[in-house]
């Protein structure tokens, strides 16, 4: 089954529409002006010249350029060929903003559906090579702490948990006063592993610039690249989600950053397989007490 299939439904990775989110904070004034065009009526940037698009939009060619650049393309040439691989794809996903006048069935839909789109995406624009270095860095970590603000407090707790039951070394500290202790304790080659939706929370930049001071490998968790807490980070995991007028900071952000723990959990442990496995058997000893 392709990776791209669920239940028969196919799932389309908008590589060039979940670029333009990741970084369109990150563009100026005039290349947003293009980056929406690209988002709301890609058609016209796949027949359009470079010429006949600037003098639509009221842009120089010149920022068409920067901007193709910016989201990471050579030029509009190679984005059009990216766009043009993703809108003939037969079956897209319901992705409009959910509106006032929608009925609970539609709002149901739009929700969910971009829950799935938020992971597909993140499979488009995934490093796996970074994937590769944060596994080996909590591999070889003496203490692994996870920091989370806000929404992102869920998401670092259940990486807590999920490493604890397979015997890592690990924490997860909330608190931003408590961060910035725990963080100025960290030993050489530790690491601190930031969960930032935004990438821009002065306390999680905080405690991961203490803990990057303190000789830590610094990760950063996010659906956002070129940020001042990836400015700091040794190594990002950028997610997709996309926000609309009702979900800022929506759940199927928080989604695609569970299902990137989820992916590192499985990771470290089939690297530490034997060790993993009894860790989890004493834990799931431990907690059958639990059980009715």
């Amino acid at each position: 089954m392709d990776r791209g299939d669920i239940s028969g439904l196919q799932i389309v990775p908008e590589g060039v529409l979940a670029r333009v989110r990741a970084v369109y904070s990150t563009l100026s004034e005039s290349e947003q002006r293009v980056a929406n065009v690209i988002l709301h009526d890609p058609l016209a940037i796949i027949h359009l010249s470079v010429q006949a698009l600037a003098e639509r939009i009221g842009v120089s060619e010149a920022t068409i350029i920067r901007c193709c650049q910016s989201i990471g393309y050579r030029g509009l040439r190679n984005l059009k060929i990216a766009l043009a691989a993703e809108t003939v794809t037969p079956l897209h996903l319901t992705r409009e903003d959910v509106l006032p006048s929608d009925d609970l069935a539609t709002i149901v839909n739009k929700v969910l559906y971009s829950d799935i789109q938020a992971i597909a995406d993140t499979l488009a624009v995934l490093d796996v090579a970074v994937v590769e270095q944060v596994v080996q860095a909590l591999l070889a970590a003496p203490r692994i702490e996870f920091y989370g603000v806000g929404s992102s407090i869920a998401v670092a707790i259940d990486a807590y948990y999920r490493f604890l039951r397979i015997g890592l070394p690990v924490s997860a500290v909330t608190d931003p006063y408590m961060q910035l202790a725990s963080a100025s304790q960290l030993p050489p080659t530790a690491v601190a592993f930031a969960i930032s939706h935004s990438g821009r929370s002065v306390e999680t930049l905080n405690a991961l610039r203490t803990a990057r001071e303190s000789g830590a490998i610094c990760v950063l968790l996010s659906s956002h690249a070129n940020t001042p807490i990836g400015e700091c980070a040794h190594l990002q995991l950028i997610t997709a989600a996309r926000e609309t007028v009702f979900r800022t900071e929506s759940a199927a952000s928080r989604i695609a950053h569970l299902s990137m723990i989820d992916a590192l959990y499985v990771a470290v442990s089939l690297r530490t397989s034997e060790r993993s496995r009894e860790a989890l058997a004493r834990t799931q000893a431990a907690l059958l007490s639990t059980l009715l």
